[in-house]
């Protein structure tokens, strides 16, 4: 749902920038009528790579992403080009386009939007194409730029890069337009160079962490005490509740000896027994209510493995959430039935971990002996175990 209102939000949002810009240029009726089937055209081929890119997991490295962030920051992007209207020729920052989508999203949509915002600048408040050109190749620069940004690559020489091509650009332009040179461009262009820049530092900063990995954040998010389906398995199934929790606090351990995906084994403990949570007890119910609040699609795939009933674990996570899960209801059911002092925690846990290991259960899943060793050693070890 929230996915579907990002793109509303999109299309909306195109829709009053073409307006805006259309009553700043005067333009004539049909030509409205011209605009709004750009903006369609636009708007699908912008459609059609975010779905791509999220597929791919090229977009916040998340299958399930709800576009939000991106939508922010397209939003943000049609405002500074409706400013960029009421600026002189050969003057705008269009820079900040690609450089604000790119660390948002990637570099095609930054190089896509940016390239439609440059067009429809000149479409309707500018009609030299000189300037159209000019500011196709400062975006082409911005996406660049941007993307060695987002890598965290000689940002210093970026900065400097950025006021370079926002001084000479413009002035090689405005020169092949009218046959002279002008200082009050070159001024301009050091200045929009210097905003481009300020606006890069600040959006590196506070945007690039938030984007880099959106999967993990919601990974912490839905282990959260506050998070709905938390809250209603603490009140339905306590005792679920608990199981989940130690599953989970002891895979984060595990996984942190192991060098795995702490984020990832934290929610995978916590919900891996989720289709018996439901009615029917079914894995696949599970992974139906797993789809339906939206989680990773790694998360799902650990899920849809529970205890190989569906799919062997395909991944080292998978497999280590597994053993843990095993263990503890192996050990669980040892000290409902024998005294403390008759049975060694340390043996047990060794001899149970490598009785998983030889079942053939991990085989498909990557998990690599030194991974093996280094989760034994830790679970051995672990108090909370004993």
């Amino acid at each position: 749902m929230r996915r579907v209102v990002s793109l509303i939000s999109i299309f909306i949002s195109i829709l009053a920038l073409s307006f805006v810009l259309c009553l700043l240029g005067d333009v004539y009726p049909d030509e409205w009528i011209c605009m709004g089937f750009l903006d369609i055209i636009f708007y699908m081929l912008l459609l059609f790579e975010l779905e791509y890119e999220r597929n791919t997991l090229q977009l916040s490295n998340n299958s399930r992403t709800d576009y939000l962030r991106f939508t922010f920051a397209f939003i943000i992007c049609s405002i500074v080009c409706i400013i960029s209207g009421f600026m002189p020729l050969y003057s705008r920052p269009v820079m900040i386009f690609p450089i604000l989508l790119c660390l948002i999203g990637n570099e095609f949509l930054a190089f896509i939007s940016g390239t439609y915002f440059c067009i429809l600048l000149s479409i309707t408040v500018s009609g030299d194409c000189f300037e159209l050109i000019c500011e196709l190749l400062l975006v082409i620069t911005g996406a660049i730029l941007a993307k060695m940004l987002k890598e965290d690559k000689l940002q210093i020489c970026i900065y400097l890069i950025t006021i370079s091509m926002s001084i000479v650009t413009p002035g090689i332009f405005y020169y092949m337009s009218t046959k002279e040179f002008s200082v009050s461009v070159i001024i301009a262009g050091a200045v929009s160079g210097m905003i481009v820049s300020l606006i890069g530092i600040i959006c590196a900063r506070v945007f690039k962490p938030l984007s880099a990995d959106e999967t993990n954040d919601r990974l912490i998010a839905i282990i959260e005490e506050d998070f709905p389906a938390v809250k209603q398995l603490k009140k339905n199934n306590f005792s679920e509740y608990n199981h989940g929790n130690f599953v989970s606090t002891i895979a984060i351990k595990a996984a942190k000896a192991a060098g795995l995906d702490t984020a990832l084994c934290a929610a995978g403990g916590f919900y891996y027994r989720i289709g018996q949570w439901q009615r029917h007890k079914s894995v696949m119910e599970g992974v139906e209510q797993a789809l339906a609040m939206h989680f990773p699609e790694k998360l799902t795939n650990i899920l849809y493995e529970y205890y190989g009933k569906l799919r062997h674990p395909q991944t080292p996570e998978s497999a280590l959430i597994h053993m843990v899960d095993a263990l503890i209801v192996r050990l669980d059911h040892i000290k409902n039935d024998v005294a403390d002092s008759e049975w060694n925690h340390e043996i047990l846990i060794i001899q149970t971990l490598n009785e998983l290991s030889s079942s053939g259960m991990y085989d498909e899943s990557g998990l690599s002996m030194n991974h093996f060793l280094k989760i034994r050693d830790y679970l051995t070890k672990e108090e909370l175990l004993k």
